[in-house]
């Protein structure tokens, strides 16, 4: 009788060994599907988790005396947190000399990397890049425009740079940088080049 009820016993537990493991299987499955659709929901109500918007965006670069150098800034700045990069939106960029502001950039559009420095602004079908120098001296226009953290320029699309009073030229490209006074130097114009003289002398190789 003892060896008929241990052999029983041994049955049941042979029988239940795999059947707990069904069990804890479908358990699983089942917390698993839970966590899935708690994840697809959340993802539904907050679609682009690793991008920030921030309102009235800002970057800005000093001088070793905390003096400003220049500053960017859009009505709205998307940023990637991974990537660090800034979609803008109504960008300007004013560059500073002794403390006053002495070039102005604005484009509709943009790109800022807070890491780089890289700057790249972009027209649309209403407005283009433009660049002013101060008091209305000189103007350059552009479909895009590029801006390094050693504030070397490349400008694309359409180039038109007027000195008022001294020339216009006009190319597919140019290319220069902008020196410590917040001027634009060593121009270099590119493709389809084509200068209008108004004033005496050469044509100047500063902005």
């Amino acid at each position: 009788m003892k060896e008929k009820l241990q052999g029983f016993l041994k049955f049941v537990l042979a029988l239940a060994v795999p059947g707990m493991l069904i069990y804890f299987w479908i358990s699983a499955q089942k917390m698993a599907d839970v966590e899935v659709d708690k994840f697809t929901k959340d993802k539904a109500e907050h679609p682009d988790q690793s991008n920030t918007t921030v309102k009235n965006y800002e970057l800005k670069e000093v001088n070793d005396a905390n003096e400003m150098k220049w500053h960017l800034r859009a009505s709205e700045g998307v940023m990637q947190n991974e990537t660090k990069d800034v979609q803008l939106k109504d960008v300007s960029v004013e560059y500073y000399n002794d403390k006053k502001i002495k070039m102005k950039m604005s484009a509709p559009k943009g790109m800022a990397n807070e890491t780089t420095r890289l700057v790249n602004l972009g027209g649309d079908d209403k407005n283009r890049v433009i660049c002013e120098g101060d008091e209305g001296k000189s103007r350059m226009e552009a479909n895009f425009l590029t801006l390094d953290k050693e504030n070397k320029f490349t400008a694309n699309g359409g180039v038109n740079i007027l000195w008022t009073g001294v020339a216009k030229v006009t190319g597919n490209k140019a290319t220069g940088n902008i020196d410590k006074t917040a001027q634009l130097q060593n121009i270099k114009v590119i493709g389809n080049t084509h200068s209008y003289m108004s004033g005496k002398g050469a044509e100047p190789t500063t902005m």
